[in-house]
């Protein structure tokens, strides 16, 4: 039996923070990244990332109103918290740090010879009692997929400890889709294991912008993550913000966005572009007033609370 968190707050690397103080939330982000050794073979680019970096980086989004940001690099991603610390002592800004597992193809050996319970256990432990060398306290889970076409078994149990420790913490679930399929497949995992889905967010959806897909999603309570902003590869912001203005306009209003910029390419503070204060710019200016204080300031304050845990 788990000691209940305190439900209604937001839980930073610095400590617990109410829901009104965080500001505009970017809520799939990277500070720092290190995949495995044949992932970065093939593209180095998916390894970068120094506390030094991250402050930088970090104050350039926080001089440009940002007010913090969900930090996912997961442990079989090279998870290293020490960049979120320094960046939110840097700066001020509000930064969530997660625990789980991003996806199939980097879990970390004997991971399919766990149960969902031993998994969901390790994950309990980062968000309950904390990680690293100060035993900071995750604030938030992340689980995944890595196909476009299937759900692997391994990532099925992953999805479930993921389940189960929301459930025991009270935290919320950010997911990774492969260019933003299967994401039904994952709803069905953790409504499976008892999961209100209104504590789920699925993501990289704007990488599958199709708009019967995201409504159905949608009907289904879980919130929906565009957080591909400024990558013209995946598509066009202006496509982004009319599916949010869709969405919104059809009653469905739980939507986030974000960058998730996670290559040294992306980020200024390593001569990249657009960097994480251009890209909260670029989307403000896409999705205009109303819609970015929805997506950036009310719906991540509503979402990254914990939530009451019934025991």
């Amino acid at each position: 039996m788990y000691t209940a968190e305190p439900a209604g707050l937001v839980r930073t690397v610095l400590g617990d923070v109410s829901p009104e103080s965080l500001g505009a939330m970017l809520v799939h982000e990277h500070l720092l990244t290190a995949p495995p050794a044949y992932a970065v073979h093939r593209d180095p680019d998916l390894e970068f990332g120094t506390a030094e970096g991250a402050a930088a980086e970090v104050s350039d989004f926080v001089g440009a109103g940002g007010g913090g940001l969900v930090e996912l690099t997961t442990v079989d991603y090279g998870r290293d918290v020490t960049a979120a610390l320094s960046a939110a002592r840097a700066t001020g800004a509000h930064i969530v740090q997660g625990t789980g597992l991003q996806k199939g193809i980097y879990y970390p050996a004997g991971t399919s010879r766990r149960t969902s319970e031993e998994l969901a256990a390790g994950f309990v432990a980062d968000i309950l009692t904390g990680f690293g060398p100060e035993n900071t306290r995750a604030g938030a889970i992340k689980a995944g997929t890595c196909s476009t076409e299937e759900m692997w078994d391994v990532e099925r149990k992953v999805l479930t400890a993921a389940a189960i420790a929301a459930k025991a913490t009270g935290a919320p679930i950010l997911t990774h889709t492969q260019a933003g399929r299967l994401g039904h497949e994952q709803l069905d995992v953790f409504e499976a294991a008892g999961l209100d889905l209104g504590q789920v967010c699925v993501g990289h959806l704007d990488r599958n912008l199709e708009a019967d897909y995201l409504l159905s999603l949608a009907r289904r309570g879980a919130w929906l993550g565009l957080d591909q902003w400024t990558k013209d590869k995946y598509g066009h912001d202006t496509d982004r913000a009319a599916m949010v203005r869709r969405l919104v306009d059809a009653g469905h209003t739980r939507v986030m966005v974000s960058g998730d910029l996670g290559r040294g390419s992306y980020q200024r503070a390593y001569g990249g572009s657009p960097g994480l204060g251009p890209c909260l710019d670029a989307i403000r200016k896409a999705l205009g007033d109303e819609l970015a204080e929805l997506t950036l300031v009310t719906n991540p304050a509503g979402f990254l609370a914990f939530r009451e845990v019934t025991r």
